[in-house]
């Protein structure tokens, strides 16, 4: 009984304490929470758009989609027989290297791991307005609704990764227009 008390007595306190007379409603503003997602319209065919002090050329119908926290941005990439998923990822500094990545992403479509030269020699050169990429693509012959083009743009303290996984079909329609985008970038 008496440990009832002493609650009882406590909370009537915190109550009494907590509790104002005066019958003003009482409003409070707090900042919204900058995202660093600004958009803006560069023309009806092209969308330029500025994420994390990163910019691009969206290409016509590309959608911006939900990703996940790691992503900077999302798109879905439609083409003639579907939609491929694209993300752009900023990882500091080289992010575990090319090696480790390439062949994480050729493990998605379950592809053996390569060696460095080979990831080499399978790639191809790119330049955007931040600097050299390299561009990949990977594509498993047993399995045509998976493949993946993807480039790494190193930058000194980030490395930026554009990775869209698409089937095979999209891979060839849209292998252009990736390179094009992965080009506009800049900051």
């Amino acid at each position: 009984m008496m440990i009832f008390q002493k609650h009882s007595l406590c909370l009537a306190i915190i109550f009494f304490v907590g509790c104002d007379n005066s019958r003003h409603i009482q409003y409070y503003r707090t900042p919204k929470k900058d995202f660093g997602i600004n958009q803006a319209q560069s023309s009806e065919e092209n969308q330029q758009q500025v994420i994390s002090n990163l910019t691009w050329d969206l290409p016509k119908g590309w959608i911006p989609s939900k990703g996940h926290s790691m992503r900077l941005a999302s798109f879905d990439v439609p083409f003639s027989k579907g939609v491929g998923d694209l993300s752009i990822v900023s990882l500091s500094g080289i992010s575990g290297g090319l090696l480790a990545n390439v062949n994480r992403w050729r493990g998605q479509i379950n592809l053996d791991p390569i060696s460095e030269n080979q990831i080499l020699e399978i790639s191809e050169a790119g330049e955007s307005k931040m600097g050299a990429f390299r561009i990949f693509k990977m594509v498993n012959n047993l399995n045509k609704e998976k493949a993946i083009i993807a480039a790494v743009l190193p930058t000194g303290n980030k490395t930026f990764f554009i990775k869209l996984t698409v089937s095979q079909q999209g891979l060839v329609e849209l292998e252009s227009v990736f390179e094009k985008f992965c080009s506009s970038i800049g900051s």
